[in-house]
């Protein structure tokens, strides 16, 4: 079963509306474990890091520098 990895509403503030994926700390395809750090987001010039939810493999869904919104779909892990 695969698990979404989504970009948090409460990861930024509420002004906020669009950051972006800086890097990927681990490529597509690697196996991670719930509470990696697997990204750093940044938005508004402050770099936030992206646990992943759970373990397994993970899928990438965007790529860096890819503008994204609160509540995107940037990731699944498998």
């Amino acid at each position: 079963m695969a698990t979404d990895v989504i970009i948090p509403t409460d990861m930024w503030a509420e002004d906020d509306k669009t950051g972006s994926i800086v890097i990927w700390l681990y490529k597509d395809g690697a196996q991670v474990r719930e509470g990696d750090i697997i990204a750093e987001v940044l938005v508004e010039k402050v770099t936030l890091e992206l646990e992943a939810p759970t373990s397994g493999t993970l899928r990438i869904k965007v790529e860096p520098e890819v503008v994204v919104n609160k509540g995107d779909l940037v990731a699944v892990i498998e």
